[in-house]
């Protein structure tokens, strides 16, 4: 295989090279490519001398647990695809032995099928960003298996159409620094995962309660404190909008955008210092935080406040006025209690009940039903907002709100509640949501690890379900662990179908994506009607390949 520029690829790692090490497999003897941090080495292109439908599958070298990273993109892709190796945390997300990397293994991926005619590859490192800074890029071989008749028109017919457009992508905010994203090409580069999948929206972190990960006019900024608050900083200097730029690469790649707020409590000390941070929100206001029923501070925003409801919908006002985002999304399975103990909701429940609701627990129904009113006032307010701007604009602006499922095993089973008393128990009325018409994506967050099939889950879900039958309302159902091989995807995917999910949703979609193997399959589960026949499908997509001498020495013996 030929690799341009030739003056590139050397043995000894001169600066602006890839290195080229010898190995041998049980298929015969290659040449892998290595380029390490700092090394300047320029992006590759390797020539297929191919033509017609071939799925195209590479061999990475990981070294058992090092984590290397590839950029690959065929020549008339319009971003590079990123590879990443694809470890499995066994308590977490499940014990699949298929998995596991020995120091002397490779890792085949199957990465998607394409006609190519013309088309080489072209292979690279992360240009910028923490990963480019600490991780090597190895690619060892490219495997071509042309597809005969069948294959192609199966292929095709994994293609999403609007039936199967019914996944969901979440991003934290973490990736932003991890690929060093500063132009618009890094976020076609972050979004072309999804182009041509079943997701259809994108939940997108761009704020932290009144933080913003962009120049906003509304909230502040987050400050240059270490290196995500420098880069956002040096980003807004270069006049780059990371919310504008996130919403026109969304959209080049055929999926909608909804900004999503991650509500975040105060640091523990000694990084409680509200200023020091930015949060001249909180600085300004001490007294907008949740309280104990002693009047105790908590490091949490409270709802129970108009000016936190009426910053946050200034905040959505901003997205949907000023960037036109396909809708809105906050996340309310974090940063507990929204709404507590404060002097606006004890003065609520004496007027409706006549009594100190001081001296009632948190379990009292009624207390729970008070607190939960004022968030609900929230999701009115943010409805009333949007059907204002909508109408200006002529659109309709959904919202989607997330909430917390805990399926915990931890919990023993006479403490389990339901679904819906878990989420009031959080201040989430999420039937008074759903009934009002606040709610157009409703995303269940189960909180489950390890592996399962995902039949617990179905009864819960089943309570969502049943509660938005006749409304608006879809129930996008969280898939976990983050983490599984294909096979595992499926049965959690029916299960949760079979329960009368509308759609799946995938948090971490940013550390999820560069999971090939596991990717190729993921972005296809809106396919419903076929997963049953898919039983099989995706045990190929990731294979061991047991290296037998790398670089003249001879591989599985003791002194390896």
């Amino acid at each position: 295989m030929r690799c341009e520029p030739a003056g590139a690829v050397s043995r000894d790692g001169p600066p602006g090279t890839w290195i080229a090490v010898d190995y041998e497999i049980d298929r015969g003897k290659g040449v892998m490519l290595f380029a390490v941090p700092h090394s300047d080495a320029p992006p590759l292109t390797l020539r297929l001398n191919a033509a017609g439908w071939h799925e195209v599958r590479l061999g990475i070298y990981y070294s058992g647990s090092v984590d290397r990273v590839l950029c690959a993109k065929l020549s008339a892709d319009a971003a590079f695809t990123r590879f990443c190796r694809e470890e499995i945390h066994a308590t977490k997300d499940g014990n699949y032995p298929e998995k596991l990397l020995r120091t002397f293994d490779l890792a085949e991926v199957f990465w998607k099928c394409a006609d190519l005619t013309g088309q080489d590859l072209v292979i690279a490192r992360p240009p910028k960003g923490v990963l480019s800074e600490l991780h090597e890029t190895n690619l060892a071989y490219v495997r071509l298996v042309p597809m005969d008749g069948p294959a192609l028109a199966e292929w095709k017919s994994e293609q999403p159409t609007e039936e199967t457009k019914i996944l969901i992508a979440e991003y934290d905010t973490g990736s932003t620094v991890q690929w060093g994203i500063s132009t618009p090409e890094d976020f076609l580069a972050e979004f072309e995962c999804l182009r041509d999948s079943d997701f259809d929206i994108v939940f997108y972190s761009v704020a932290q309660g009144p933080i913003t990960l962009y120049p906003t006019k509304v909230g502040e900024l987050l400050e240059a404190e270490g290196p995500f608050g420098k880069a956002l900083n040096q980003l807004a200097k270069n006049g780059f909008d990371l919310l504008a730029e996130g919403i026109k690469a969304a959209r080049a790649c055929r999926v909608k955008l909804f900004p999503k707020n991650e509500l975040f409590g105060l640091p523990l000390s000694p990084k409680y210092l509200s200023a020091d941070r930015g949060e001249r929100f909180l600085a300004d206001h001490p007294e907008w935080v949740c309280t104990y029923p002693d009047g105790e501070p908590i490091r949490t925003i409270s709802f129970a406040f108009e000016g936190v409801r009426d910053v946050h919908i200034r905040l959505m006002r901003e997205w949907v006025e000023d960037y036109r985002a396909d809708g809105v999304n906050t996340l309310f399975s974090r940063s507990f209690p929204l709404v507590y103990y404060e002097e606006p909701v004890c003065r609520a429940f004496q007027q409706r009940y006549g009594e100190d609701m001081r001296k009632l627990p948190v379990s009292d129904e009624r207390v729970q039903r008070v607190r939960a009113s004022f968030v609900t006032q929230f999701l009115r307010q943010a409805r009333a907002m949007l059907d204002e701007v909508g109408k200006k604009q002529e659109r309709y602006i959904p919202t989607s709100y997330r909430v917390p499922v805990y399926l915990s095993p931890d919990i023993p089973p006479e403490a389990r509640q339901s679904a819906l008393a878990e989420c009031l128990f959080n201040a989430l009325d999420v039937s008074a949501w759903v009934r009002e018409g606040l709610v157009d994506y409703l995303v269940p967050h189960l909180h489950v690890w390890g592996e399962h099939d995902g039949t617990a889950a179905q009864p819960k879900i089943r309570e969502f379900i049943e509660l938005a039958n006749g409304t608006k309302t879809k129930v996008f159902v969280e898939v976990y662990p983050r983490r599984m091989p294909p096979r595992q995807y499926r049965k959690i995917a029916m299960s949760y179908y079979a329960a009368g999910a509308d759609g799946l949703a995938f948090w971490d979609t940013h550390s999820r994506n560069f999971r090939a193997s596991e990717w190729a399959f993921v972005k296809r589960l809106g396919h419903r009607p076929d997963l049953a026949r898919w039983e099989q499908k995706g045990d190929d997509y990731y294979r061991v390949v047991p290296l037998r001498r790398l670089g003249g020495f001879i591989t599985g013996r003791e002194f390896s």
